[in-house]
């Protein structure tokens, strides 16, 4: 005779069973809308080619770079808006920045639609300079795009999306253009007129490095969370040239360490370098080169990826800012020219030093600022294979695996000193000034209930 089940251990079964089916159908119900998954895409592949046309457009140095990131994504979010209705205008923080006039009309708006068109125009308004290969890949991409799009609405309702996102590009470009010292920067990246302060340790072109300084205005640039005195950098060490003196002991690290470099740490020192015009993007494009593996690994819903890419572009954007006003603050020359003078007159750095002061680090700074947001939006401990220069020839590429992003942006910190090019104040209080404003940035309320508070 065949043994009975229990009723409480067949009451057991029967809610375990009902839990699974809940389970299931809770998971069918929640499942991101179609236009979102595609938005997501649409904005994935966008970035993507943003990262191609800075690479190859002359003029994109990395705070330049930073400032387009941070414009391109606010067209982005704006042209979103139609399809989050939980998220505000950025015309609440921009002062002077209108939204566009051209509203969506009922539930005509199709998201991907609407991004694709705005994505397209601002690269056309951005990289006016692209080669053509380029500027044509830009082309084919919209319409990549569009056609993909083309059955999923109306005639009309495509129409009318495409026109919102141009109409949003449109009203940021426009606001950029009321920003006088930054806008279209890529056409005077260096300021010929600039007369480098002339003293002991101060820093100025050379021989080796006989470029005008890089952007010594940027300061003045407008900033988008951050303003002008939000955030006070620390000075450097007292320049001296004494043996034992802390900062003759911050050139004596950087001498030593090559002495010499090991093969691990040349590995890091080129894999974070990209600071190379023409061959790699720049140290802030890096961290959308970043974002888009993390999206793409993670693939959080799409009001996530809109606010992720936004105060990504706009934390490196702020903090370049930053940086560059201390830059020429302090004035400060690089380790080469201060261990030729005193310690090693031969040495020289693994790459040639960029051209502009060294105190502080605008590596450390974009990487700080980009990975306090990072780790606020995707999570704290998120283990990420960068291949960003995986097969690359010229140097070394080979991908690195890292736990979380905070690790990313230490280790590029330190890459900076292996390359020889910092000292290592100057990439901690890069570190330090990134996380202030990267924590401002990600703090940004676009939620309506969170923004209300501020009233």
């Amino acid at each position: 005779m065949r043994k009975l089940i229990p009723k409480k251990a067949l009451l057991l079964l029967m809610v375990v069973f009902c839990g699974v089916v809940m389970q299931h159908c809770t998971s069918e119900s929640a499942e991101e809308p179609a236009d979102y998954r595609l938005a997501t895409d649409v904005t994935l592949e966008w970035n993507r080619m943003m990262l191609h046309l800075e690479r190859h457009t002359k003029g994109y140095r990395p705070p330049v770079s930073a400032r387009a990131f941070a414009y391109i994504a606010m067209a982005g979010y704006e042209a979103s808006l139609p399809a989050l209705n939980d998220y505000i205008s950025l015309s609440r923080y921009c002062a002077g920045y209108e939204s566009s006039s051209f509203r969506s009309q009922g539930n005509s708006y199709f998201l991907p639609v609407g991004l694709n068109a705005a994505y397209a125009q601002m690269m056309r308004y951005f990289f006016p300079d692209a080669p053509k290969k380029w500027r044509d890949k830009v082309d084919h991409l919209e319409t990549h795009f569009a056609q993909v799009c083309s059955k999923q609405a109306s005639v009309e309702h495509l129409e009318h999306s495409a026109a919102y996102g141009r109409a949003v590009a449109d009203a940021v470009w426009r606001w950029s253009a009321t920003d006088e010292e930054g806008h279209n920067a890529f056409l005077f990246n260096f300021d010929k007129n600039y007369v480098a302060p002339s003293c002991k340790g101060c820093w100025q072109p050379d021989k080796r490095h006989p470029m005008p300084a890089l952007l010594p205005n940027w300061g003045d640039v407008r900033g988008f969370v951050i303003r002008q005195g939000d955030v006070q950098t620390t000075p450097p060490a007292s320049f001296d040239e004494t043996p034992g003196s802390p900062f003759f002991t911050e050139a004596m690290e950087v001498f030593s360490v090559s002495q010499p470099l090991s093969r691990e740490n040349h590995w890091i020192a080129e894999l974070w370098s990209d600071d190379l015009p023409g061959l790699t993007v720049t140290p802030a494009g890096r961290w959308i080169a970043i974002a888009n593996q993390a999206i793409e690994q993670a693939r959080p819903p799409y009001p996530i990826v809109a606010e992720t890419y936004l105060k990504v572009a706009w934390a490196v954007c702020d903090v370049g800012i930053v940086t560059w006003q201390a830059k020429y603050a302090y004035n400060l020359e690089r380790p080469e020219a201060y261990i030729q003078r005193n310690i090693k007159s031969d040495w020289t750095s693994l790459h040639e030093n960029p051209p502009f002061p060294a105190y502080p680090s605008g590596h450390s700074a974009f990487g700080a600022a980009a990975a306090e947001v990072l780790a606020s939006e995707l999570g704290e401990r998120f283990e990420l294979t960068d291949r960003t220069h995986e097969h690359r020839q010229e140097f070394v590429g080979k991908p690195r695996t890292y736990q979380s992003f905070v690790e990313m942006a230490k280790e590029n910190a330190a890459s900076r000193v292996f390359l020889g090019v910092h000292y290592r104040m100057d990439c901690e209080e890069g570190l330090r000034l990134g996380k202030i404003v990267g924590q401002k940035v990600a703090r940004l309320p676009l939620h309506r209930k969170e923004a209300s508070l501020l009233r």
